[in-house]
C-alpha cells in the first residue's frame, strides 16, 4: 500500500489526495463523511481534497438524495496528469532556453575578480568542464594532464561531454595519461585530433590548459577545482606540461 501512495504521489498529487483516491478505487464510491472517518481527514480539508481530484479529473460525483457521492474514474486518467506535467516542462524548458538566450547577450564587463573561480562536488566540477570547453576556439590546442582517479569517476563525462566538443571543433589535444590507468588512454587514442602520452608518476590532482583558460581539479571524496583565466599563467602553465610531456613515452 506505501508503494502505490508513493507512486502515485510521483505523479503529483500530495500524500492526502493520494489516500483519498486510492480509497475510492478501493471502495468504488463514498460521501465526503465517510472517506473523513476512514481515512482521518478533517472535515475542514476534504473538499479541497476532493475538489483537487475533480480538477485532475481522477474521480467524478453523483447527487443522492442530495448528497454527493464521489467515485474513483478509470486510472488511465493518471496518463493525463503526466502529460500535463510534461508540457509544462516542455514550456518552462524553452522559457529556461529564451531566458539564457538573453542572458548571453548581456554585455559581461572583464574584472580581474572574475578571473578566477572556484568549484566544488561533482556538479560544481562539472559546469567548471562544461565553461572550460566553451571557451575553445575551433581548431585550438588543449593540454591536459590527468591523474588516474578521473578516469574512474569522469570517465563517461569526459568522453561524451570533453571529448564530443574536442572533436566537433576540431581542438588538437596533448593528453598525459599515468601508466596504471593505459587502458583509457588506448580508448582515447582511437579519438580524432589528440595525442597521448604515458607517465609512471602517480598524482591525486590533474591540471589541463586551453587559450587563456588553465583548470587543476583534485580527486577525492570531495572533488574540487579552480579555473582561472589568466594568459601568463596559461603560458607558463604549458611549459610545465611541456617539461613533463617530453619526459613521458608513448
Amino acid at each position: 500500500m506505501k508503494d502505490i501512495i508513493e507512486k502515485l504521489q510521483n505523479t503529483g498529487l500530495t500524500q492526502v489526495q493520494s489516500k483519498v483516491y486510492l480509497f475510492l478505487l478501493q471502495h468504488k464510491e463514498a460521501k465526503a463523511g465517510v472517506i473523513c472517518s476512514k481515512e482521518k481527514i478533517p472535515r475542514s480539508h476534504i473538499y479541497d481534497i476532493l475538489g483537487k481530484l475533480l480538477d485532475s479529473g481522477l474521480i467524478s460525483f453523483k447527487i443522492t438524495n442530495n448528497v454527493k457521492v464521489y467515485r474513483s474514474v478509470n486510472p488511465e486518467n493518471l496518463f493525463t496528469i503526466i502529460r500535463e506535467k510534461e508540457k509544462q516542462l516542455e514550456k518552462e524548458r524553452e522559457d529556461l532556453k529564451e531566458f539564457v538566450d538573453k542572458l548571453k547577450t548581456i554585455e559581461i564587463k572583464e574584472s580581474k575578480e572574475n578571473d578566477f573561480k572556484y568549484f566544488e562536488g561533482l556538479r560544481g566540477v562539472k559546469s567548471m568542464f562544461n565553461e572550460f570547453t566553451e571557451s575553445w576556439n575551433i581548431n585550438s590546442n588543449v593540454y591536459i594532464s590527468s591523474a588516474p582517479i578521473a578516469y574512474s569517476k569522469w570517465n563517461a563525462f569526459l568522453l561524451e561531454y570533453f571529448h564530443g566538443p574536442r572533436i566537433k571543433k576540431k581542438v588538437h589535444q596533448r593528453l598525459i595519461v599515468p601508466k596504471n590507468v593505459k587502458e583509457h588512454g588506448k580508448e582515447r587514442e582511437k579519438l580524432k585530433y589528440i595525442e597521448i602520452k604515458y607517465t609512471n608518476d602517480q598524482v591525486e590532482m590533474e591540471f589541463g590548459v586551453a587559450g587563456d583558460y588553465v583548470y587543476f581539479l583534485s580527486q577525492g571524496e570531495k572533488p574540487y577545482a579552480l579555473l582561472i583565466k589568466d594568459e601568463n599563467f596559461a603560458r607558463t602553465q604549458i611549459k610545465i606540461f611541456n617539461v613533463l610531456w617530453e619526459n613521458s613515452s608513448n
